[in-house]
């Protein structure tokens, strides 16, 4: 009998199996920042170059930082924390030679 029951719910464990999996990798990249830091430093690259001026990378690197500050609100939520915790300055800067350093200090204050 336990072997009919198997058989009958492999599809629906395969589909559980499916579904936990696209979850899993779904929450992995809407939490992921690394792409932003990429970002970052490409626009690092484009001011140096002189492709952008100065005010361009200072827009740009605003939105980027916006981003990036939505990102970690997601992680907290999803740890289980209170999103509107995060009431502080989220900085960062780009370094040369090292890549870019963000910091978040909670009893900053938003810069918008």
């Amino acid at each position: 009998m336990l072997l009919i029951d198997d058989l009958l719910f492999a599809p629906f464990s395969g589909w559980n199996f499916i579904m936990r999996t696209l979850l899993k990798v779904a929450e992995e990249q809407w939490t992921d920042d690394a792409p932003l830091k990429e970002q970052l430093l490409e626009l690092q690259v484009q001011l140096e170059g002189g492709e952008i001026t100065e005010e361009q990378y200072l827009e740009a690197e605003a939105a980027i930082l916006r981003e990036i500050r939505e990102v970690q609100r997601r992680k907290i939520q999803l740890a289980g924390g209170d999103p509107d915790a995060l009431e502080g300055g989220l900085s960062g800067k780009v370094q040369e030679g090292s890549g870019a350093s963000l910091t978040w200090d909670p009893n900053e204050s938003t810069q918008e």
